[in-house]
């Protein structure tokens, strides 16, 4: 029988509370935080007001201290003792410990931990990265982020981009999981779903690996103009790339709502706010008949916290034909608890698999096979 939560998270305190010897710096270049490049450093990870208050009368206290222990685990249990439920779905060590890592960095913030994805050779690859990136003449500005042409041999398309996106190819970890005989990631011949264009980097990145062989579809969704306009700049650098379509849709979970949209830029989101940008709601599952879809392949999502609504509007499509699922699961604070459970509630037969890309938890990824 599997440990619980509770326990994992007790046995990594034992362990490292109190500790001021990391070999691992903190994150340093993810969201705005490397100043070589410019960048737009606005996004935020969600908090709940409540817990940021904790959390800093916890950093005021000696860290390695009994009553600071005490405290953390008062605090997990009153705010995240339900996520053992989604803890137990993981299928394989590395995302169960990633899984209790994150819970506990909520708790006690980056300062006094450091996650074991984080590690020193995906650091060094990054220090590669931005060399890479930096060596590059061409640029595009889209939003407040200046970004800059890369040539890849696998697949073989040109694109611009950051270098956190680069790295992310470097390491095999763009939209990809693989550990031990896990693997999840766009195949030759796949139909995508592509939800959240951003700077249409990845979205080209995806449609070329589904291009390899035959049959194999993007379908591009965003909700904001200047996404699009970005994606036609990166296609106009890779004509041969024919089997993108752009939606502007927003993906939700019901059709023909007119919903508002905040300010445009990277973390740009559906408001429950009266704003000057309406886009129209699409569900995957009507998008799907409408198109005539014979199979779908892979969905990935990161939609700056509409995953959910957009999930339960692929429920069809998901029974259906169970693609394999890369999800944003850090836009809100209860997204590890809910969008497994919500998966599951859906198909019980999927496997399930944790990764994240930076020191503190943003950009975790949920895959599912």
């Amino acid at each position: 029988m599997l440990r619980n939560l509770e326990l994992h998270i007790k046995e990594i305190l034992q362990e490292n509370l109190g500790r001021d010897d990391w070999e691992i710096p903190l994150d340093y270049f993810s969201w705005g935080r490397d100043s070589r490049h410019v960048v737009d450093d606005t996004e935020r990870l969600p908090n709940e007001r409540l817990l940021r208050k904790a959390v800093r009368k916890l950093n005021g206290l000696i860290i390695a201290t009994i009553d600071c222990r005490k405290g953390i685990l008062w605090l997990f249990r009153r705010r995240y003792a339900s996520f053992d439920k989604s803890y137990q779905l993981m299928s394989d060590q590395y995302s169960r410990n990633l899984f209790a890592e994150l819970i506990l960095m909520k708790l006690v913030s980056e300062k006094h931990m450091r996650l074991s994805s984080f590690t020193r050779q995906f650091i060094d690859s990054y220090e590669f990265s931005s060399d890479e990136i930096l060596r590059s003449a061409e640029t595009l500005p889209v939003y407040r982020w200046i970004l800059r042409k890369i040539t890849l041999q696998n697949p073989p398309i040109s694109f611009f981009t950051v270098p956190t996106i680069l790295n992310l190819h470097h390491t095999g970890k763009l939209y990809r999981y693989q550990r031990d005989k896990s693997l999840i990631e766009v195949e030759g011949g796949d139909v995508v779903i592509d939800a959240g264009v951003g700077w249409g980097d990845t979205t080209i990145y995806l449609a070329a690996l589904a291009n390899k062989e035959p049959g194999g579809h993007s379908y591009a969704f965003d909700i904001l103009d200047e996404g699009m306009n970005a994606l036609s700049e990166q296609c106009q650098l890779n004509p041969g790339i024919r089997n993108l379509t752009p939606v502007l849709r927003a993906l939700y979970s019901n059709d023909g709502e007119h919903v508002n949209i905040s300010s445009p830029g990277s973390d740009a989101k559906v408001v429950n706010v009266e704003t000057e940008r309406k886009v129209e709601t699409i569900t995957i599952d009507t998008f799907s008949e409408q198109n005539s879809l014979k199979k779908v392949d892979f969905i990935k999502m990161d939609i700056e916290g509409a995953e959910v609504p957009a999930l339960i509007g692929a429920t069809g499509t998901i029974k259906m034909f169970k693609p394999k699922l890369a999800i944003s699961v850090y836009h809100k604070w209860d997204d590890l608890l809910v969008i497994p459970q919500l998966i599951h509630s859906i198909r019980d037969d999927y496997s399930y698999y944790l990764d994240c890309t930076t020191g503190f938890g943003g950009e975790t990824i949920l895959f599912c096979r």
